[in-house]
């Protein structure tokens, strides 16, 4: 067969498309691939002990590999100062750096935090310390900078051994409780191991005048497969089926609360014509559980529906009676149908499915999870059944977003694989500061919630010892919570989602005064606060440019969060405003 001229340049662009691509990508990943920071000088400024033996503290965006690299200039010193509302957790982290020999039995005793005049303590109970453990991490697709042992798995044990020439971080994070009298406070961590002596490390904590709430404003949605629990807590020799079966569950359950704790709200799927699985929601509502799917089919399972018009016309009775049931228990307004995830958008069989649901019970929302955008002027009608669209971030498209917001859909977004534009990931080989700024993106754009796939996808490798836990060249995705000895240990990361989430929150509180403001006609009263407020609660370039471009800067983000704590403290002092 002879081929004309245009097939032979046609192959030949495509050709040299792919050979370039495939060129580029190798001069992306290893050649300009960005570099760690070297923090030799910081470091050595650092008065030591015996034996060279420095210890110092890390801020919680602080990434500190074993070489005592970082990913970022680091904000090390000799002591800790945090602040939080109540109902709040701050972390730090202090750091042994051992050059010359090893360090065997380190570990870390903390003392009450006592505010200035003594009077009020908070307990050391609410003190808790882990050690940061490494994983290996393999060659992504994706650009990184480091490819090796990363700091991610916060372990508890009771001491550790460091080793000679290596930086070891451990990680440390305050409760504050919700009832805590504002003030200053401090308290002390002393570092103690069997060849040196015991090292001190002052801590100051501010605990601002208001509480966070239980429930977040930000919904989110991460999956926790219960199923996969089994392959890291097999069954004991001497252990009933039954028994198994039951400590399995126990498990699961500590994981879900350790979730909501960190402000996770699992999608949980349930059945609520069960009174078995509808009596833990009572439960997981005092954790701040306030957004969960039901049903047992959709995205979740692999978008199970049946396929011919009868069969999906016959579930509709049992989605009515999920309604009624979810009305009956007051608990409508926290659901919704997980009802369909990714693939092509446009699909005929997605508006039968969300048609039947909205008839079945109008109450019930449908949830959808695509790359991109509905555009209803390409495809009138496709979407009319949908209520909560959550778009791929790397696909996010302003214009086409704000026309579905102007049709009154509910807009999320979700991370899933990182594909190398910059946006933010929870894979584990990011900046820390990517997991937390994922609220304040959100807040920039009136995106109401935020979906993960997985935090525990532990079937294709052991989550201590390699990275790859799934069959693409990815690192940690999907894999947020660590199969501890009978629960969940967490990581560095869901320890930065969370203080991301708690800085939604400081932002809805002075959202509030704004609003008090206005409601009470005190606009022009108190206009350089009202005029402060607007101004701190704008996400400008210089904090979020756009969904690939953020400030990298920990101590800047923090700095802002904190502006916001202050203005709100301010604005409670000022007569007629609370």
């Amino acid at each position: 067969m002879r081929l004309n001229k245009l097939t032979i340049l046609t192959v030949g662009f495509v050709l040299m498309a792919t050979l370039g691509f495939k060129i580029a990508k190798k001069i992306h990943r290893y050649i300009i691939r960005p570099k760690l920071f070297d923090t030799r000088k910081i470091i050595s400024g650092i008065p030591s002990t015996t034996e060279g033996l420095k210890v110092f503290v890390a801020s919680s965006l602080d990434r500190v590999f074993l070489n005592g690299k970082t990913l970022l200039k680091p904000s090390f010193s000799r002591s800790a100062s945090i602040s939080s509302a109540g109902n709040g957790y701050e972390s730090f982290q202090i750091v042994v750096d051992s050059p010359f020999k090893d360090q065997p039995g380190v570990f870390l005793q903390t003392s009450d935090f006592v505010d200035s005049k003594k009077t009020t303590k908070i307990s050391r109970d609410n003190f808790t310390w882990t050690v940061v453990g490494y994983v290996q991490t393999l060659p992504p697709y994706y650009p990184v900078k480091f490819v090796g042992l990363w700091p991610d798995p916060l372990l508890r044990l009771k001491s550790y051994d460091v080793k000679a020439g290596t930086t070891q971080p451990f990680w440390l994070t305050v409760y504050i409780p919700q009832d805590t009298p504002a003030g200053d406070y401090t308290a002390t961590v002393t570092v103690k191991g069997l060849n040196f002596p015991a090292q001190t490390v002052p801590v100051k904590l501010h605990v601002y005048p208001f509480a966070l709430p239980q429930e977040s404003h930000l919904k989110t949605a991460f999956d926790f497969y219960g199923h996969l629990t089994k392959l890291h807590y097999p069954q004991g020799q001497e252990e009933s089926t039954a028994s198994w079966y039951a400590r399995l569950d126990d498990i699961n359950d500590k994981f879900i609360i350790d979730m909501l704790k960190h402000r996770m709200n699992p999608i949980l799927n349930l059945d609520p014509s069960s009174q078995v699985e509808l009596s833990k929601i009572d439960r997981y509502r005092t954790f701040g559980l306030n957004n969960f799917a039901i049903g047992k089919h959709g995205g979740t399972f692999d978008n199970n529906w049946p396929k011919d018009d009868p069969s999906i016309e016959g579930l509709r009775v049992t989605y009515q009676t999920y309604g009624e049931d979810l009305k009956l228990n007051q608990l409508l307004d926290f659901t919704y149908v997980y009802t369909w995830d990714e693939g092509q958008i446009g699909n005929p069989l997605v508006p039968k499915i969300a048609s039947m649901i909205h008839r079945a019970y109008p109450g019930l929302k449908n949830m959808v999870c695509y790359h991109g955008f509905w555009d209803p002027a390409q495809n009138p009608g496709w979407g009319r059944d949908l209520d909560i669209w959550a778009f791929q971030m790397d696909d996010f498209n302003e214009e086409k977003m704000h026309q579905l917001q102007k049709m009154g859909m509910e807009i999320w977004m979700y991370a899933s694989g990182p594909s190398g534009t910059n946006s933010p990931n929870l894979a584990l080989d990011f900046d820390s500061i990517d997991y937390r700024i994922i609220p304040w993106i959100c807040w920039k754009y009136d995106i109401r919630g935020f979906l993960y796939w997985c935090v525990n996808w532990w079937p294709n490798a052991d989550p201590f010892k390699n990275a790859r836990n799934t069959q693409w060249e990815q690192n940690g995705n999907g894999l947020l919570f660590y199969p501890g000895d009978d629960g969940p240990w967490d990581s560095l990361r869901v320890e930065n989602f969370r203080d991301g989430m708690q800085d939604y929150e400081y932002i809805q509180i002075l959202l509030n005064k704004l609003r008090v403001f206005h409601a009470k006609g005190l606009e022009q009263e108190y206009k350089k606060y009202f005029d402060q407020s607007v101004k701190l609660l704008t996400m400008d370039d210089s904090l979020v440019k756009s969904m690939w471009h953020f400030t990298k800067e920990g101590d800047y983000l923090k700095s802002r969060r904190d502006a916001i704590a202050l203005e709100i403290e301010e604005i409670n002092s000022l007569p007629g405003v609370r």
